[in-house]
């Protein structure tokens, strides 16, 4: 059924998902916040963090809240192993499945171009051209290390298909927007919006419904409601919502899809947490730890490190006197009076008291810690180069083989993301191409590709040679070979490079090749010298 939205605060959201927010200030570093040692600590007045005090008063304190900020790196080295790695948005139809003569007035409307007839305005691949535009228009090069961020941190990510007078585009949200039906059927994305200082609450709804057939159909709807100082809602009406959310229709019929063009990516989806989990969960004890230690040695630092000198009492009451003499207080010594002084009859005079400050601290437990936090993220150690000091074979250069294998953890969990996430943008792509082929019947509805290349940094020789051998082996396409070969090409340069490639490489006549290659009578078109065709030898 439906969902009824008569209040909506906080708590609308953590009982669904979850303390999220929480994970964000884990994630972003505002450990002060949330941790109750650090917040008695700068309530106490012993350390101070400039994220609640500002760096002018960190700058007159001595000892700062030290943040070895380990959950900032548990989900970003996987975003960006599979950011690295994805490339561009590739329709599975070739020009010849489909004739340009469908494209019609939709489709050019839709595909950016210049209208002045020139050979620049050519609509060559009408769907490679749609996805592309859809990819441009989402900008979705720059999305991909923050959805995979945000997925990770959050434990889930949303995406849908968005069509308004920016264009047709994928738009990704925050999981805190999502509230699923219970019967499965349906879907709300909720949002707090503020409008000419009023606050109201706009839903946008997707439900699966069976039409009078007997089929189903998506009814998508919007909805908004007025807050008030308690979070309490009020439904308006449709002419008042239409108004302020400047739209001219909220309600749509898409006839026969029967699932919602909203998706959702949870994070290590079970049972027990069907929208998923953070990637940072149970790891807050531990990162307290590390925090701790590390303020608490730089504490103990601070009052023990520096060197203290003792004097005999006969000096130390001379010292008071002269600073009494010059300043009128005996309590401000100047140091250069300790530069030269006498010596008692046992022959003591100044000493100089230092503690070792190389014993001071628990840094073995640390580090303890950290892998701690890394084995149960499933991050290698060798990815955030945790061992970098060690000299010798681990410190020299490596190849790509050699460091596959040290990040393998780190592969293994990133192959998966990216699995899961091409998965989620192809969803999200024949979303959008539905919605286009609503508008624009010459428009295909499928699930493109999306090319990929290596997580791994590899030399230019070694991407070259990987690719060349799959080619001559007749494991890999010509085109493929290119597209790999030159992972940042547009598609305009490859499909060039390899039409000169092809003409390079051909050493065939147009002739019939049935007789072999290159023979005087197929030179002639397999005529005699009279002109006169000849014949099969079984004839």
């Amino acid at each position: 059924m439906p969902l009824e939205w008569k209040k909506f605060d906080e708590k609308t959201v953590t009982e669904l998902h979850g303390n999220v927010y929480y994970y964000r200030k884990l994630y972003e570093g505002r450990h002060s916040e949330i941790f109750e040692r650090a917040k008695e600590l700068i309530e106490n007045g012993e350390i101070v963090d400039n994220i609640i005090n500002g760096v002018p008063k960190t700058a007159n304190v001595k000892t700062p809240y030290i943040v070895a900020n380990i959950c900032k790196l548990i989900p970003e080295v996987p975003a960006m192993l599979v950011s690295r790695s994805l490339g561009s948005i590739q329709t599975s139809f070739s020009p010849d499945d489909f004739a340009n003569e469908e494209v019609n007035e939709e489709t050019d409307d839709f595909i950016e171009g210049p209208g002045d007839g020139s050979e620049s305005s050519r609509i060559i691949h009408a769907q490679q051209e749609v996805i592309r535009q859809i990819e441009n228009n989402s900008k979705l090069a720059f999305e991909h290390w923050g959805n995979i961020v945000q997925q990770q941190v959050d434990g889930g990510l949303v995406g849908v298909p968005w069509l308004d007078d920016a264009g047709l585009r994928i738009e990704f949200k925050a999981r805190d927007v999502y509230y699923p039906h219970e019967d499965g059927m349906g879907v709300d994305l909720v949002y707090r919006i503020e409008k000419d200082d009023k606050d109201y609450l706009q839903v946008y709804r997707e439900r699966v419904e069976r039409n009078a057939s007997g089929d189903m159909d998506l009814h998508s709807s919007h909805m908004l409601f007025e807050l008030n100082a308690s979070n309490e809602t009020k439904q308006l009406p449709d002419d008042e919502t239409k108004l302020i959310l400047g739209m001219n229709e909220l309600e749509k019929v898409y006839k026969g899809r029967g699932r919602p063009f909203i998706i959702y990516w949870p994070n290590q989806k079970t049972f027990i947490n069907p929208l998923g989990a953070s990637c940072l969960r149970n790891q807050e004890g531990k990162q307290d730890e590390v925090n701790w230690t590390l303020t608490r040695n730089s504490i103990t630092f601070e009052r023990n490190g520096k060197p203290r000198i003792a004097v005999t009492t006969e000096i130390m009451q001379a010292l008071q006197d002269k600073a009494m003499q010059r300043y009128g207080d005996d309590s401000r010594i100047d140091s250069r009076d300790l530069e030269v002084t006498t010596m008692d009859e046992k022959g003591n005079a100044l000493q100089v008291i230092q503690i070792d400050v190389t014993k001071i601290g628990d840094i073995g437990w640390v580090k303890d810690l950290v892998k701690l936090m890394l084995m149960e993220t499933q991050t290698s150690e060798k990815m955030i180069d945790f061992y970098s000091d060690i000299a010798g074979s681990q410190g020299a250069a490596q190849s790509g083989v050699a460091k596959f294998y040290d990040l393998f953890v780190s592969l293994l969990k990133a192959e998966q993301i990216q699995q899961e996430y091409i998965y989620f943008l192809q969803q999200l792509f024949e979303a959008a191409l539905w919605i286009q082929h609503e508008q624009d019947s010459a428009i295909q509805i499928e699930e493109p590709e999306v090319m990929i290349k290596s997580m791994i940094p590899i030399s230019r020789k070694e991407l070259v040679d990987e690719n060349n051998k799959a080619y001559t082996d007749g494991t890999q396409s010509l085109e493929t070979t290119i597209r790999r070969n030159n992972p940042t090409a547009s598609d305009d340069w490859v499909l060039e490079e390899l039409a000169r490639v092809e003409a390079e490489h051909s050493t065939d006549d147009n002739f019939s090749l049935e007789r072999g290659r290159q023979t005087l009578q197929n030179f002639y078109g397999n005529r005699d010298e009279n002109m006169n065709p000849i014949g099969d030898e079984e004839e």
